[in-house]
């Protein structure tokens, strides 16, 4: 299992003043975090599984899967891989106000207009690409399990090394086999005060007993 310390309460904000304090520090020069995000990067490598594109959920919302997801993209792009960072939340869109945007274009515009994922999003580091879900309209959820959310991040993985999928909770993650049968691994977020032990290890188990790819899990919140 990987378990690096991510807690992210506690580094000097730099440029970019526009965002939250707790997504300037992921990409900070010298921030207390990187060093963490560097170590999972690493930790998920010496698996040495492909790890093309990797689906991130936890057991419940609030413990800080987007901000992995963004910390791991930031580190695998400083160490010199073409990241993209794709929010999958087709109910609950976030990762866009994590950078203060409008949710005008990105996944759902792909799917819908045919064109591929790498003409949406933008680029907070080098390296990096960030596509939120684009409008989300009353039965959006179902393209979570339309075959076009597929090709859409495979064809993606042609331009970026790596994929992270911002993914919804576990349990819906289980109930649609694209977002665990078509990609290459599961990690998943736990939080160190939040999350009930007995809840870790029930998704833990149903995630093994659905005979995914589970990479690791990421506590977060730790001091």
């Amino acid at each position: 299992m990987v378990n690096p310390e991510t807690n992210v309460a506690n580094s000097a904000p730099e440029a970019n003043g526009g965002w939250p304090l707790r997504i300037r520090q992921l990409f900070a020069s010298g921030s207390e975090v990187g060093p963490s995000f560097a170590e999972l990067a690493q930790n998920i490598g010496a698996t040495g599984r492909p790890i093309g594109s990797v689906v991130v959920t936890s057991p419940e919302r609030g413990v800080g899967r987007t901000t992995v997801c963004l910390g791991l993209g930031a580190a695998l792009a400083a160490a010199g891989q073409k990241v993209a960072v794709v929010d999958c939340n087709l109910d609950r869109p976030h990762l866009h106000r994590c950078f203060g945007r409008a949710n005008f274009v990105g996944l759902t515009s792909a799917m819908e207009g045919g064109r591929e994922l790498e003409n949406y999003g933008f680029e907070p580091a080098p390296n990096l690409k960030v596509i939120p879900t684009g409008p989300v309209l009353p039965g959006s959820w179902a393209f979570a399990s339309s075959p076009l959310l597929v090709e859409a991040i495979q064809a993606l993985k042609e331009s970026r090394d790596v994929v992270l999928l911002d993914a919804p909770v576990a349990r819906e993650v289980l109930a649609t086999p694209n977002l665990w049968g078509s990609f290459d691994g599961v990690l998943l977020v736990v939080h160190a005060a939040h999350t009930p032990k007995r809840v870790a290890r029930g998704i833990t188990d149903a995630l093994l007993d659905a005979r995914l790819d589970l990479l690791g899990a990421v506590l977060n919140g730790h001091v």
